[in-house]
């Protein structure tokens, strides 16, 4: 089954592609050790305040680069939306340890 991909302005970037469900290609091309590596993801014991500290100094440096990111106004808001809930995590989880 072919599905149509919504046609949105790509600013000349390559044409997007469809995913399966689990975001991988498919067959042994790629795995969770790539995507980690593309996006620095790096597992490991972090206390809930270490992950606080985190999430607070990525989204610090993302807010900064977002001024001068070519970004449309509804491209920022979206981002700006996820840094909200991850913030929110952040407070939550750093108040349930108190």
């Amino acid at each position: 089954m072919v599905r149509s991909v919504p046609t949105t302005d790509d600013y000349g970037l390559i044409a997007p592609i469809t995913l399966p469900p689990d975001g991988h290609a498919p067959g042994d091309v790629s795995g969770p050790a790539e995507y980690d590596a593309f996006f620095r993801i790096a597992h490991d014991d972090v206390s809930a305040a270490e992950w606080s500290a985190q999430a607070l100094s990525v989204s610090q440096q993302v807010t900064e680069d977002l001024q001068t990111t070519s970004l449309a106004d509804g491209e920022r808001a979206d981002l700006l939306d996820g840094i909200a809930v991850l913030l929110q995590h952040a407070l939550r989880i750093t108040a349930d340890q108190q």
